[in-house]
């Protein structure tokens, strides 16, 4: 269902978080941020990457914040290179939209507005560009022309997480591939996108949904060693194989989509291998979320 948009500005404030942190004191717990369409209600198409498009994973977006500055970022982004929203000058007055590198200048001033005549504003650059629809492309125009206002529609990602799917019916729990069970809390995942710094590149974690608030000690995937072949496992947050993790090309991935985790079909045990030797194809999959088309 469509969230009203006060409600979506007052939750994106107090959801936008995981931002890493490289200091002395503790790190705050990632969180589960939300995750949303941006949805023309005029004929339900979805402002995407690649314009407007029916709405399915490849237009989902969430949130990175970095010292108070937002991007916008593509949740299912299809290559690790090509990540946050970003705004690309053409002319004196119109300019396009495009993914792009997270370190872009052009993609740490987002903003997502609600307005008095309803519907939300997509803007940068301090409100001065906004998101225009023409036909199905995207445009940014200077807000004073106009802008095309979009419905926020959350899924449920943030608030139940998700599953890692196999075709033949397993779920992947971080060290190995079992029989999928949506009752299973320890089965489900959270994604939160981090950054080191305002200027750094945005990159992935994924972390144990169960384990957010009710434990303490919040447990990452993370890549157990170098090696070639190395297991995957559960460890601290604040690990370096805890970095990079994202879904590209339908394989889960890391090392900035070089390395692809794979099953083995004994034992169904968890190791990587680089990507270009294959990688066990995945889902993600929320039940009984019918607003996603997986």
């Amino acid at each position: 269902a469509t969230m009203g948009v006060d409600t979506y500005s007052r939750r994106l404030l107090a959801l936008a978080l995981g931002v890493a942190c490289v200091c002395a004191k503790p790190p705050e717990p990632l969180a589960a941020r939300v995750v949303f369409h941006l949805q023309d209600p005029v004929d339900g198409m979805c402002f995407g990457p690649n314009g407007f498009a029916p709405c399915d994973t490849s237009t989902l977006w969430t949130v990175g914040m970095a010292k108070g500055r937002q991007s916008i970022v593509s949740f299912l982004h299809p290559s690790e290179e090509a990540s946050c929203l970003e705004r690309v000058q053409t002319d004196k007055y119109d300019s396009r939209v495009r993914l792009a590198s997270c370190k872009g200048k052009n993609t740490l001033a987002w903003n997502i507005k609600t307005t008095a005549s309803g519907g939300s504003m997509v803007s940068t650059d301090d409100n001065k560009h906004c998101v225009a629809r023409r036909w199905n492309f995207a445009w940014m125009q200077p807000c004073d022309f106009g802008y095309t206002p979009l419905a926020v529609v959350e899924s449920s990602l943030h608030d139940r997480g998700f599953l890692l799917t196999t075709k033949d019916g397993t779920c992947f729990d971080g060290v190995r591939f079992r029989m999928c069970d949506p009752k299973d809390a320890k089965l489900y995942w959270g994604a939160a996108v981090r950054f080191d710094s305002p200027r750094s590149e945005g990159y992935y974690s994924f972390f144990k949904f169960h384990i957010l608030r009710s434990e303490p000690g919040q447990k990452c995937l993370i890549k157990d060693s170098s090696k070639r072949h190395a297991p995957t496992t559960l460890g601290e947050c604040t690990h370096a194989g805890a970095k990079n993790w994202a879904m590209i090309n339908g394989r889960l991935t890391t090392d900035k989509g070089k390395t692809c985790v794979k099953r083995d079909d004994k034992t169904g045990l968890a190791k990587t291998m680089p990507c270009r030797e294959g990688g066990t194809p995945l889902q993600w999959t929320a039940p009984d979320d019918r607003s996603l088309r997986w």
